[in-house]
């Protein structure tokens, strides 16, 4: 038999995980509606609900299997948060602290998230510049970088038109017949074209869809895929340029990951001037004490 202290340790981490999911997610709803997914007494989930947890979920392999997953989940957090109601666990000490722990936190992620977000304009094109020519000895590209053009479509006879296309495409036109090719043919043409206007590192780059990646290790400078079939869309996939690691970088291949410094950097000296206006006004009014 578990020990009762051990059984109430597990019943508070399903409670905390229970209240956060319906407090954070607001993925439940005690109206009773016309139609719903799933319903546990008077909880119901609903068709937007799950949607919003499957798009949380990001690409997934098999939607329908992840649908079913998000669906039984709900089910069991539900059933576990019903019971620990039944025996009046919100009233048990630990867990009135791990709520109270748990807001604290969460309050202060908020506050965090504020700052974050009234922080000045994104990094000038010559802050970009300025930061590429004083660290340029730093930027040496650590992996494989590549520019590629890709776009998903949702039939099989898009695919094959659009690859046909793109795969007979002289250089001189190539990015012109792309533009069209995106528009004519791809679920998300600014998507494809941002996307074949930059450099990026190689292993970021098709992370949940695996057969995508493993197709673009597998090709050379100017080839195009065969149409690629991954979480029920069709793919085409082209690489225009692999410049290899330890290559000496030009600034438009880490442009994005300077913005991406200099942003970090930005973010964490406007906090820290933040906390300390606070910990100056806290100071003023005799509300804190340091040793």
């Amino acid at each position: 038999m578990i020990p009762f202290r051990l059984a109430l340790s597990r019943a508070i981490g399903l409670l905390v995980g229970a209240v956060l999911l319906a407090v954070l997610a607001g993925c439940e709803s005690k109206q009773s509606p016309s139609s719903y997914v799933a319903r546990v007494g008077d909880q119901y989930l609903q068709e937007p609900d799950v949607n919003r947890m499957l798009k949380g979920m990001g690409p997934v392999p098999d939607s329908t299997e992840a649908r079913q997953q998000v669906i039984e989940q709900w089910v069991e957090r539900s059933l576990l948060l019903r019971e620990a109601e039944r025996l009046n666990l919100s009233q048990d000490a630990e867990v009135q602290r791990l709520l109270r722990e748990r807001r604290r936190n969460t309050l202060v992620g908020a506050m965090t998230n504020r700052i974050h977000e009234n922080m000045d304009q994104p990094p000038t094109d010559e802050e970009v510049r300025t930061y590429f020519e004083r660290h340029q000895d730093q930027l040496t590209l650590r992996e494989p970088y590549v520019r590629v053009r890709h776009l998903t479509t949702t039939t099989i006879d898009s695919a094959r038109a659009a690859r046909k296309a793109l795969a007979a495409a002289s250089a001189s036109v190539a990015d012109s017949v792309w533009t069209r090719l995106s528009r004519q043919y791809g679920q998300n043409p600014t998507r494809s074209q941002r996307l074949a206007d930059r450099f990026l590192p190689e292993s970021r780059l098709f992370a949940q869809l695996p057969y995508v990646r493993d197709e673009l290790a597998t090709l050379q400078e100017g080839e195009t895929a065969p149409v690629i079939e991954a979480n029920n869309r069709f793919h085409v996939l082209e690489l225009m340029r692999r410049v290899p690691e330890g290559a000496e970088p030009q600034l438009q291949w880490v442009d994005a990951e300077i913005r991406r410094r200099l942003r970090v950097r930005r973010r964490k000296q406007m906090y820290a001037r933040e906390v300390q206006r606070l910990r100056n006004r806290a100071k003023a009014d005799g509300l804190i004490e340091t040793p």
